[in-house]
């Protein structure tokens, strides 16, 4: 009882809690989302293996994602509005980064006031969420890619290829979606705002470990449940000192202004991460390959300016992937990422067209994929890297041999046409056009894509 009277008596400090709120309206649940359908007809190329096996694409396919919201808040007597969002997915997604079926896309609470927005629980990251830059009338796709099951490439470069990340996501944490944490928006003075977010920790083993080349190694050893993953999970305590990224700390600062007919709208981020690693030896690093882990940095900057209905606007970033440099090559394993764009909106209708190119340095080399399985998508690249440099090393061998790297710059561009025509309120058809453009020096990483697309955009 004593904490209990002490955690009330704070929140009656902190002004989330009316002393008393009986007079307000208890909580009700409304019931709010989206849904997008598209369908899309165009040509992939396809990934031919270094044994002669390949694999092809259809040349159409459909696209569905959705979801529906339930929304609940009361404003307290004393003025502040405290409430529950919860997201139940609309489709049945694949497995989540916990490797679990996912039905709960975010589910948080949230505190506003003329403090400000406090928000807690499985939600993405204050500065992500910030962002202004370059502006898409193709809805689920952008430079900031809301639905990241939508894209239109190689499977072999969506998963291998360490620029693709940000050829759709030019946003600041945009690899710490729905995580577990805490957000906090200032209220809006002058037209500036400021939000920070902290995570305990970033589960994100699998995904490093495949960028790196330390296969396994990492915190996706330990399970579903653990503490970190980009889900709105729970866990009974949280490990430290298993390879994984941790206290999340991300900072973002918007701008919004009129001067006459012209609107301003600027933007800047900035992450960090460290990485704490575990007991095992040499887990951090592979001395095949020179690939280490270390801690995580991301910046983006970006503006829009809006006149007569065009928009423009476009956004530059920089992420080191939770990548040091290779010990061997001494080359890191950077990305740099660039965006431009222009929309143009005139009553029930909006059309934009941009450019999105990302570069990684790829300090760690780039995989071959050998063989292809018969009838299905699942590729071997062989032997892992193994031996030391200078002696037996398989990484550092010639171009082909099992367990070799290939090294130089991988890049994705994409360039996107978007248009869409309110029929009524809630209510869109859109459509356009993309072309993915992924270069670098293996099969593993290299293909074109390009697709046509129509669909719909619901919200209610």
């Amino acid at each position: 009882m004593k904490k209990l009277l002490l955690g009330s008596t704070a929140l009656v400090v902190g002004g989330l809690m009316a002393a008393p709120a009986m007079a307000a309206d208890p909580i009700k649940i409304g019931v709010g989302g989206y849904y997008q359908f598209y369908a899309i007809a165009g040509g992939i190329d396809s990934t031919v293996a270094a044994d002669g096996s390949f694999l092809k694409y259809k040349s159409l396919n459909f696209q569905q994602e959705g979801e529906i919201h339930f929304i609940g808040q009361t404003k307290l007597d004393n003025g502040t509005t405290v409430g529950l969002h919860v997201e139940l997915e609309g489709w049945n997604p694949s497995g989540g980064t916990n490797g679990a079926t996912r039905t709960i896309d975010e589910a948080f609470l949230f505190a506003f006031g003329d403090w400000g927005r406090l928000e807690f629980g499985g939600r993405d990251p204050a500065s992500y969420r910030m962002y202004y830059g370059t502006p898409s009338a193709l809805l689920g796709f952008g430079a900031i890619q809301h639905n990241t099951n939508f894209a239109w490439a190689n499977g072999a470069v969506m998963a291998n290829n360490k620029a693709w990340f940000h050829a759709t996501t030019t946003t600041n944490a945009g690899q710490f979606q729905d995580g577990q944490g805490i957000n906090y928006f200032t209220p809006r003075f002058a037209g500036l705002q400021i939000g920070v977010g902290y995570r305990p920790k970033a589960n994100l083993g699998q995904q490093a470990g495949a960028l790196s080349g330390l296969g396994s190694t990492g915190p996706s050893s330990l399970g579903a449940g653990v503490c970190g993953f980009n889900d709105p999970t729970t866990a009974p305590n949280c490990p430290s000192m298993d390879y994984s990224w941790q206290d999340v700390f991300d900072v973002g600062v918007n701008y919004l202004n009129k001067f006459g007919d012209v609107t301003v709208a600027l933007y800047g981020a900035f992450m960090y991460a460290s990485f704490i690693p575990g007991m095992q030896p040499f887990a951090t690093q592979n001395y095949s390959n020179g690939a280490n882990l270390t801690s995580w940095k991301q910046w983006v900057v970006g503006a829009q300016f809006g006149y007569a209905g065009f928009t423009v606007g476009g956004a530059i970033g920089y992420d080191n992937n939770g990548l040091g440099s290779n010990y061997y090559t001494n080359v890191d394993n950077d990305t740099r990422f660039y965006t431009a764009g222009i929309m143009y909106e005139t009553g029930p209708w909006q059309m934009s067209f941009n450019w999105v190119g990302s570069f990684n340095t790829n300090g760690n080399g780039s995989q071959t994929i050998n063989s292809i399985a018969p009838g299905t998508s699942a590729m071997s690249t062989g032997a892992a890297n193994t031996g030391v440099p200078g002696i037996n090393a398989n990484a550092f061998a010639p171009r082909g041999t099992p367990g070799s790297v290939n090294f130089g710059q991988e890049s994705v561009q994409k360039f996107e046409v978007g248009i869409n025509y309110a029929l009524g309120p809630g209510v869109k058809l859109t459509g356009g056009g993309l072309y993915y453009a992924a270069s670098g020096p293996s099969n593993a990483v290299s293909g074109n894509s390009w697709g046509l697309l129509v669909g719909m955009d619901l919200r209610f």
